[in-house]
């Protein structure tokens, strides 16, 4: 791959998509996923530990981002850079939000939604499991909004399931 051609969002997805790497596109482009009419530049995702060093070798060799940390680093978040393009990575088996609740990779990544189309798929946290994600750091105004969205997204889906 070209050194100086940036690897989109939609790039990266599918090339973790074509490895099986298991993933959960998190934050607001998840919201966005969603539905929410919002705008962000963050891209985040929530890597499965086991595939940690996969998923680096494969920024780093095969699609020549720049790691804030090589790929055998011990640390839990990585940070990615193709071009202006930013990924927030994060290798937890579990995490603890503000709230004090508990979420489990496996446990979302069992529960999350599916969104595909004719070339490509995303994998989402449930709306419940991403509004206790959007808690995991102290509250601002856009993670706020975010949950307000979600919540009323969640009772839509449940108002069309009766």
């Amino acid at each position: 791959m070209e050194q100086d051609k940036e690897v989109g969002f939609l790039d990266l997805i599918g090339a973790l998509n074509r490895l099986e790497i298991r993933h959960l596109i998190i934050g607001r482009r998840a919201v966005i996923l969603y539905g929410a009419p919002v705008l962000t530049a963050d891209h985040d995702l929530w890597v499965h530990p086991e595939d940690k060093k996969k998923t680096l070798l494969l920024l780093d060799r095969d699609l020549s981002f720049e790691l804030s940390h090589p790929p055998q680093t011990r640390r839990l978040i990585v940070t990615a850079y193709s071009g202006m393009k930013k990924y927030d990575l994060f290798f937890h088996k579990r995490i603890k939000n503000s709230e004090d609740a508990v979420l489990d990779f496996e446990t979302c990544y069992g529960n999350s939604t599916l969104i595909e189309d004719e070339e490509m798929f995303f994998r989402v946290p449930s709306i419940h499991h991403l509004i206790q994600l959007k808690k995991i750091r102290e509250p601002n105004v856009k993670d706020e909004q975010d949950i307000a969205y979600l919540l009323k997204a969640k009772q839509l889906l449940k108002a069309k399931k009766r």
